[in-house]
C-alpha cells in the first residue's frame, strides 16, 4: 500500500477501492490476514477513524471480516455484495474479463427480455418517450462514439425503469457493467452499432405498440446475438 498524501472526503472510499481491487485480482487472496492497523496507520499516513472507515466499506461489501485474536481476514468471493456497482468497478481490472463479461451477459439475458415484456406492459407514455429518445439518439451519425454509447445503455436502463419493478431497479448497476464491457466489443466484431440498431428498434416497436411477447423475444434476440458476436 502506498501512502496518501492528505486526507479528504473520499479517502476512506479510495483506500477502500485500493484494497478492493487487490482482494478482486487475487493479490489478497481468500484467508489472508491484512496488517495490525497501527502498521496500515504508518503506511498509509491516515487517520485512525479514516482507516476503520475505510474497512467499515469492505467488510459492507463483503470483503473482509474481523473475528477477535484473529485479525481482519479476506473472505471468498461468494460472500462479496457482487451487485454492488462498487464491487463490479474493483472487478474491473481482473485477468478474467471474459469469463467476467460472459457472467453479464447471462445476467442479462435472464433480466432484460423479462423487462422488455414488463415495460411494454406497465410502461407509462412517458416511459416509452424516454426509451425512444434513448434510441434516437443512439441512431444519430453525427452523435460522437462516447455519447453513442452512453446513449445506448441509457436505452437499456430506461426499459429497466419502464417496467416499474422496485427488484429490478438494483439490476440497473449490472446491466449498466455489461454494457460497458460489451458494446466496445460487439462494435470491435461488427464495426459499429448499425448490426443491432434493427434489433434496438424491434424492442421499442413493440414495447411502444404494448405487445408484451414480441418484447420479450426482440430483447432475447439481440442479447442472444451480442452474446454470440463477442464469444462465437
Amino acid at each position: 500500500m502506498k501512502a496518501i498524501a492528505r486526507e479528504d472526503r473520499g479517502l476512506p472510499a479510495r483506500i477502500a477501492g485500493d484494497i478492493g481491487r487487490r482482494i478482486a485480482l487475487g493479490v489478497l487472496k481468500a484467508g489472508d490476514t491484512l496488517p495490525r492497523e497501527a502498521d496500515m496507520l504508518a503506511t498509509l499516513g491516515v487517520s485512525r477513524t479514516t482507516l476503520r472507515e475505510a474497512l467499515q466499506i469492505l467488510t459492507t461489501k463483503g470483503f473482509i471480516e474481523a473475528k477477535p485474536r484473529l485479525g481482519t481476514r479476506v473472505r471468498a468471493a461468494e460472500h462479496w455484495n457482487t451487485l454492488d456497482p462498487v464491487v463490479l468497478s474493483w472487478q474491473g481490472d481482473a485477468e478474467d474479463q471474459d469469463a467476467l463479461a460472459e457472467e453479464l451477459f447471462e445476467i442479462r439475458l435472464s433480466i432484460e427480455p423479462m423487462a422488455a415484456r414488463l415495460a411494454a406492459q406497465r410502461g407509462t407514455t412517458a416511459d416509452h418517450a424516454a426509451i425512444r429518445a434513448a434510441f434516437v439518439r443512439m441512431s444519430q451519425a453525427h452523435v460522437g462514439l462516447e455519447d453513442a454509447i452512453e446513449a445506448d445503455i441509457d436505452f437499456h436502463l430506461q426499459i429497466l425503469q419502464a417496467a416499474h419493478n422496485r427488484f429490478l431497479l438494483p439490476i440497473s448497476s449490472v446491466v449498466r457493467a455489461a454494457l460497458s464491457i460489451s458494446i466496445p466489443r460487439t462494435m470491435a466484431a461488427s464495426g459499429g452499432f448499425g448490426a443491432s440498431l434493427n434489433q434496438h428498434e424491434a424492442i421499442l416497436t413493440a414495447i411502444e405498440r404494448r405487445e408484451g411477447e414480441a418484447a420479450l423475444a426482440a430483447a432475447t434476440t439481440l442479447i442472444a446475438s451480442t452474446y454470440k458476436r463477442n464469444f462465437g
